[in-house]
């Protein structure tokens, strides 16, 4: 798969593959998490408007069913007609519609026409099918589901500020076939066109462990999905990413015998990728859900989260995701900047672990400013012998321009370290007389 990105914030082009390994380094205010919020938020709008779509429809369905039962019970005696009540009681009629479809509609209106009734609830049930069988404007769900994401990541100013007259793109192929085209104007969806289904069902982006300590201020915030009426009028807004990536550590508490789940990731060796992050932190990081906190525990010890060093967090992430299955190959994982919490010893701990990721299948993309890191990345991957599915990319603001360019050095990965490696450089040229 490649994105490709013109005036995308400050990204003035880019062409992105994303197959197995795809590392992006530059210095900061270069676009780098740019790349990973869109590909977050593409694809989150592309799972989340079928979730809009169905409880959508479910509601309409719903008020259905509850306006026919109500109508039925100020017009039948229940105890005289125990078949009635048992066909259209909305929790059994939902159950039904969930398990038999349509035919659980059908089967009522031949009911009724079986018992000879009078009553008027016949063209109520023929609307339950016509919305069952109706055809939804697809399209136009997955865009609004792919502004509310904009709006969530980049609250809707997705533009560069000094260009927004220039037209901006976002384009992905599979190969030679497109399979998503957007153009925007002045921050407004002035194209939309999606032709076929994205390989990703799902995206997680790790920007920070210390989400692991705001885990319950992160539940009493809401997203723009939300409806704030069921939080609470005063709360604060995060970012998609944030409030999902917090959804789906906390579902660790469920998986805690990995064991028990190798029968579902056939392809994914659940127990030895877990085991590897345990002896890495001698430990785990588990959710507690009694003190609503995540605790590390190592030699039969429990210890409280602001007590553990922010690199266990960070592998500690990793182990909850796998054991919940959230880490699959139909999964985009998203790591921004992993090593900032990291000693360079246990950075290159952290990408040989990424790689062994990859080597299982995983699709995932980093952006960096560690040379340590990136380097690790370089080394790891060539040793699995997986320079097919590694790309190297560096991104860097054009000469004299506000704008930022994204470019493939797979071949001149020395670009990356001299541009990483610069201030170091000049650095060592500061002689101590200048500094006193």
């Amino acid at each position: 798969m490649e994105l490709q990105l013109k005036n995308i914030g400050m990204i003035k082009e880019a062409n992105v593959k994303i197959d197995g390994l795809t590392v992006i380094a530059g210095e900061n205010d270069t676009g780098k998490s740019t790349v990973g919020k869109l590909l977050f938020s593409l694809i989150k709008a592309s799972s989340r408007y079928k979730e809009d779509l169905e409880e959508n429809k479910d509601e309409k369905i719903f008020s259905i069913i509850e306006k026919i039962y109500f109508r039925l019970r100020r017009q039948v005696d229940f105890s005289d007609s125990l078949d009635f009540r048992k066909l259209f009681y909305p929790p059994n009629f939902k159950r039904d519609i969930e398990i038999y479809g349509i035919e659980a509609v059908i089967t009522r209106i031949g009911f009724i026409y079986e018992a000879k009734s009078k009553l008027d609830i016949v063209d109520d049930l023929e609307n339950i099918k016509t919305i069952l069988l109706s055809n939804d404007n697809i399209a136009k769900m997955q865009r609004n589901a792919f502004k509310k994401v904009l709006i969530s990541e980049f609250k809707g100013k997705i533009k560069n500020q000094n260009f927004l007259e220039e037209k901006s793109e976002i384009k992905i192929y599979d190969g030679s076939n497109p399979i998503v085209d957007i153009s925007l104007s002045n921050n407004n969806i002035k194209k939309f066109e999606v032709y076929d289904e994205l390989y990703f069902n799902d995206a997680t982006f790790i920007e920070s462990p210390i989400l692991l300590q705001l885990s319950e201020l992160i539940d009493n915030s809401k997203t723009y999905f939300e409806d704030i009426g069921k939080i609470g009028t005063r709360t604060a807004n995060v970012s998609l990413h944030i409030k999902d990536l917090n959804q789906k550590v906390k579902e660790s508490e469920y998986n805690q015998d990995f064991l028990d789940l190798d029968f579902i990731f056939n392809d994914l060796n659940i127990e030895s990728l877990v085991n590897d992050l345990s002896n890495i932190i001698n430990g785990a990081i588990k959710y507690n859900k009694k003190t609503k906190d995540f605790m590390y525990v190592s030699n039969g010890k429990s210890y409280f989260n602001l007590n553990t060093a922010t690199g266990i967090k960070s592998f500690g992430i990793m182990q909850m995701l796998i054991q919940s299955g959230f880490i699959n190959e139909r999964s985009l994982l998203i790591l921004d900047e992993p090593e900032v919490h990291l000693h360079p010893k246990w950075q290159l701990k952290y990408a040989e672990f990424i790689v062994k990721l990859v080597e299982n299948g995983i699709n995932i993309l980093v952006t960096s400013h560690s040379p340590y890191m990136i380097e690790a990345l370089k080394v790891y991957s060539e040793s699995k012998g997986l320079q097919d599915k590694t790309n190297f990319y560096l991104a860097e603001k054009d000469e004299g321009e506000t704008t930022s360019s994204i470019r493939e050095v797979n071949d001149d990965m020395w670009l990356i370290f001299e541009k990483l490696s610069t201030p170091l450089s000049k650095l060592k040229m500061i002689s101590l007389d200048d500094i006193l």
